[in-house]
């Protein structure tokens, strides 16, 4: 039987394999927006990923209960809230700025626990608010002290990113993690289509590219992804998790300047140093920041080694 110490860190492997996938994915939904409208192209991924996984785990299906529709209507009504925030926020803003604003989820997080479990944030984590806060103001805000919706949208999605991943965390105790994911498209799916429908052009003729980048963005970055952040996050503490999907923001913007050629100012620089500070504070254990308890465990430690 594999150890619960070793499924731990496969499930950190995992995550950091689905945050390598969804930075990429800023640069191809940067691009695909130009010939796809957001909503619709919201509603493709999220269709093809939902008919795939049917396919893949078709089995399973039959399992479905009400608590799995609860949960999986929940989680996918607010991923789908996000990611139209997310795309349109790509739309009018940077790929590298789009997934630096997009990563404040990981410092609400503990403060959506709070509002839902009862659990009182740390002090560490207001402090990292407040960094976090500054680095949003250095990221996005021009001159004249201007913000572009582009921005806002961003910030936006990660809003609703924050409650998603706790209402994952608290779905995933008791239910199927695969059932919810498949669920989760198909409300994804459900919502966008008709603000689609309604608020967009149809997409006319796509070329190659643009069909081979929602394939992409459908087979890789919605349903493997999505696939490894559900099974994972089942086996990882729902701060550490986003911790590491926080790396998504560094991912989106490498890729950024590799593909996209986008520029990098000192000030935006600045911002994202702050943003990624302000995580990287966020998810310190409290250990950290005792001097006696860390000198007291290598003590232990070094005790256990001589006998």
């Amino acid at each position: 039987m594999i150890k619960i110490r070793n499924q731990a860190r496969a499930a950190e492997l995992g995550l950091l394999t689905a945050t390598v996938i969804w930075g990429s994915a800023f640069v191809v939904v940067k691009d695909t927006t130009r010939a796809v409208p957001p909503s619709y192209l919201i509603s493709i991924r999220f269709g093809i990923a939902f008919l795939l996984m049917c396919v893949i785990f078709f089995r399973r299906l039959k399992k479905i209960r009400l608590p799995d529709l609860a949960g999986g209507a929940v989680i996918g009504i607010l991923g789908a809230i996000g990611f139209e925030f997310q795309t349109y926020g790509a739309k009018y803003t940077t790929a590298g700025k789009n997934a630096f604003l997009t990563s404040v989820y990981c410092v609400l997080v503990p403060f959506v626990y709070w509002a839902i479990k009862r659990r009182k944030p740390k002090l560490q984590n207001v402090a990292a608010a407040f960094l976090c806060i500054a680095g949003v103001g250095l990221l996005s805000v021009g001159p004249g002290f201007t913000i572009g919706s582009g921005d806002l949208m961003s910030i936006g999605c990660g809003l609703f990113f924050s409650f998603q991943i706790v209402a994952i965390d608290i779905f995933t105790e008791k239910r199927d993690p695969i059932l919810l994911t498949i669920l989760q498209t198909a409300f994804s799916m459900g919502v966008t289509l008709p603000i689609a429908a309604v608020t967009e052009p149809f997409p006319g003729r796509m070329e190659t590219g643009t069909v081979l980048s929602l394939l992409y963005l459908a087979v890789f970055s919605t349903t493997a992804a999505f696939l490894l952040q559900m099974v994972c996050q089942k086996y990882t503490d729902p701060s550490k998790a986003s911790l590491i999907m926080a790396l998504e923001s560094v991912f989106g913007t490498v890729f950024g300047v590799i593909f996209l050629n986008e520029s990098v100012t000192i000030q935006m620089l600045f911002g994202g140093v702050l943003i990624f500070a302000a995580v990287f504070l966020s998810e310190l254990q409290p250990e950290a920041f005792n001097f006696r308890s860390r000198k007291a465990k290598r003590r232990v430690r070094a005790e256990h080694a001589k006998t």
